[in-house]
């Protein structure tokens, strides 16, 4: 069943409030990082840090867009449901990857104590996967302000515990935790609210086997979907062969500066386009997400504008002269966030309808087509270009042709 109108349109406020702050907050650690930290080695080790657990955490979009999407409110109250039972097996598997992680880290490229750092990330990851089941019960349930209370929560903890650890100069295995705690204490706190409303009151639409088997692709598509926005510069400079330190730089920091506004937001709204605009409508796909495609096409047409303009001039200030992008540079790579942008809208219409493999088609082909362009022979901006542009561009029209062929839409 959709939310009404007003539920929905309450809903997208406060989901988009707690996008906003947690963004700022994400943000402002990121900045307070290299400013206090004096060691410099301790601000490489948490960047490296804070990237791996939030990488391993973006598969785990996946889990929570399956559950906003099989997750409805029960008629009457249900005693077991096979999401206690799925929370439990993938919190096994959760740890052990953490400490797998972890361990890798500690004996690589961030110092410091081995059995720390992996029981760090062993919580962090745990708790990633308990936050993303508590969320997407609460974006099913329709719960929206319960789920503002805990994407706010868990960013402000985050962010005020790292600011006074950068203040003290702690070393890295108490950033580490510092990172990792704010993911059980945030949900352990909205979990203490929202108990008798989701204990017994929520039913899944699937069973066991199938919620494994949905959340199965739907984790290798966000895996697929983080290899194109976070894992983009590692690719990069992985396969950069001879080109100029000064031109990749540019390329890697116009990229990171400007994908992310573009694209994270809508990451964020991922679950909320499932569960309260695609979910439930007997014919949603093609009518409702042409509509959002073409806003979100002259949006990024004007945004590719005006990148082109001062673009170039913000990269020049940020990076004190060092680094140069063309205006036509940064207005193909503005373009290509917005068309990752678009994909972000059109896989939770393909969940929403139960086309898992379709949505894991249309991101495995185009983070495979990233990688396949960047392998080029070419010029680095060339190449690069290609890059970004091209496998989106398939990845989309692999979504909007399952879109339109499953539903008889032409």
């Amino acid at each position: 069943m959709t939310p009404p109108a007003q539920g929905v349109r309450g809903g997208l406020g406060w989901v988009v409030l707690a996008t906003a702050v947690a963004g700022i907050l994400g943000y402002a650690v990121q900045v307070l990082a290299p400013a206090l930290l004096v060691d410099r080695g301790t601000y490489i080790a948490f960047s490296v840090l804070w990237s791996a657990v939030y990488l391993c955490g973006s598969a785990m979009s996946g889990v929570q867009q399956e559950i906003s999407r099989a997750v409805h409110p029960a008629l009457e109250r249900i005693v077991d449901s096979p999401l206690r039972s799925f929370t439990w097996g993938a919190g096994i598997v959760a740890v052990l990857i953490g400490l797998l992680t972890g361990a890798g880290l500690a004996l690589s490229v961030v110092p410091g104590d081995l059995m720390a750092l992996s029981g760090a990330v062993g919580i962090a990851l745990v708790g990633y996967l308990i936050t993303t089941v508590l969320t997407g019960v609460l974006y099913g349930l329709a719960l929206w302000r319960q789920v503002a209370a805990l994407v706010i929560l868990d960013a402000t903890l985050r962010a005020a515990a790292l600011t006074l650890a950068f203040a003290f100069q702690m070393p890295i295995e108490v950033l580490a935790l510092v990172i990792s705690f704010p993911f059980v204490l945030a949900p352990a706190a909205v979990w203490l609210i929202v108990r008798s409303r989701i204990t017994g009151g929520h039913i899944l639409d699937v069973s066991f086997m199938e919620l494994v088997g949905n959340i199965l692709r739907t984790v290798a598509a966000a895996a697929c979907m983080g290899a194109m926005i976070s894992g983009l510069p590692l690719l990069i400079g992985l396969t950069k062969g001879s080109s100029a330190e000064a031109v990749l730089g540019a390329v890697i920091l116009a990229i990171t500066l400007t994908r992310a506004p573009i694209v994270v937001p809508v990451i964020a709204l991922q679950s909320f386009l499932i569960s309260a605009i695609f979910r439930g409508r007997p014919h949603p796909a093609p009518r409702i997400v042409v509509r959002l495609l073409l806003l979100a096409l002259v949006g990024i047409v004007v945004l590719a504008g005006l990148a082109s303009l001062i673009g170039p001039w913000i990269i020049q200030l940020v990076s004190a002269g060092r680094f140069e992008v063309s205006p036509g540079m940064m207005a193909i790579i503005v373009l290509s966030g917005g068309l990752v942008a678009i994909m972000c809208i059109s896989g939770p219409a393909l969940i929403a309808a139960r086309r898992h493999t379709a949505n894991l088609i249309g991101w495995a082909v185009a983070a495979a087509l990233t990688m396949l362009c960047l392998l080029f022979p070419l010029e680095i901006l060339l190449k690069v270009s290609i890059a970004i542009v091209v496998p989106a561009i398939a990845g989309i029209s692999v979504h909007l042709v399952s879109l339109l062929r499953r539903t008889g839409t032409a």
